[in-house]
């Protein structure tokens, strides 16, 4: 079942490639080789590395120590299964979103906590790389699981749905994980469609769209995030924007597409899929 989650996901990203090819919208400098490289490298790596090697850790540790609770939550799928599933794609986008902003925050005080967060940093700084530093480069599906090697193991909520497997929650994380890896790649396709109700000339199709906005993430919003300028530290929520908008406020609604996509790479980044995907600066864990 496990491996039908991850063709769907696949599927789509195929499909919307696909379209984004014909349509060109990832041609003209839009997409690099070096993007390309990196979002292949970092799919198969997740698919054939990653991922295996936390359900590994997580059984693992689960069986040295609360082997007893081993499929112990099975039995509430069975009883509650459709609250138990909002809950947990809730629950994993909460601790995602906290981590996500973790990620982009400033610089933390304590020292301990600093070093932690330079690591999400480091983890996190490839998903934003768009093109070269011409300026043409605009976001893709493609770029949906692109992070740095490091980012999907200190990842909170990719331990959380591990734990939720190991305690019994099978389809609760067949289904929660298709869903949420859906939305995330759907947010990622070079497209807008949000827009054409954001700018609608019927005011209560406006008005609708705006209010559904604070509490999905549409396209444009997660589009914004991967945008060069302030918005990059905006909307961090992939599916629920609500937690955007009342707990971390980062939301972040707009009317028209980013200007200019993807944060600034030193040459190595520009150039260099290997260095995007392994390199940790030591120098900046201080």
């Amino acid at each position: 079942m496990d491996k039908y989650v991850s063709l769907s996901v696949i599927a789509f990203i195929a499909l919307a490639s696909l379209w984004e090819f014909l349509a060109g919208r990832n041609s003209n400098g839009k997409k690099s080789k070096e993007d390309w490289g990196i979002a292949v490298l970092a799919s198969v790596s997740l698919a054939a590395v990653q991922r295996p090697a936390l359900v590994f850790a997580t059984a693992w540790l689960g069986s040295v120590l609360v082997p007893q609770f081993e499929g112990g939550l099975a039995w509430l799928q069975e009883v509650y299964f459709w609250p138990v599933l909002i809950a947990y794609i809730c629950l994993e986008e909460l601790i995602h979103g906290g981590a996500h902003w973790f990620s982009h925050a400033r610089r933390m005080r304590w020292k301990p906590l600093l070093y932690l967060q330079q690591f999400f940093k480091i983890g996190h700084r490839p998903h934003h790389f768009s093109g070269t530093n011409d300026g043409k480069g605009e976001l893709t599906v493609t770029q949906t699981f692109v992070e740095h090697w490091l980012f999907w193991f200190i990842m909170p909520n990719f331990w959380f749905q591990f734990i939720c497997l190991y305690l019994g929650l099978t389809e609760i994380f067949l289904y929660g994980t298709v869903f949420k890896g859906l939305w995330a790649a759907h947010n990622h396709v070079n497209w807008n469609y949000d827009l054409y109700f954001l700018n609608h000339r019927w005011a209560w199709v406006r008005k609708t769209m705006y209010a559904l906005c604070h509490v999905l993430t549409f396209p444009t919003q997660h589009h914004h995030h991967h945008a060069r300028g302030k918005n990059s530290a905006k909307n961090m929520c992939n599916l629920l924007s609500i937690y955007d908008w009342l707990l971390f406020g980062t939301l972040a609604i707009e009317n028209s597409r980013p200007t200019q996509y993807g944060w600034k790479q030193s040459p190595q980044e520009e150039h260099s899929i290997w260095y995007r995907y392994f390199a940790i600066d030591t120098k900046k864990l201080g």
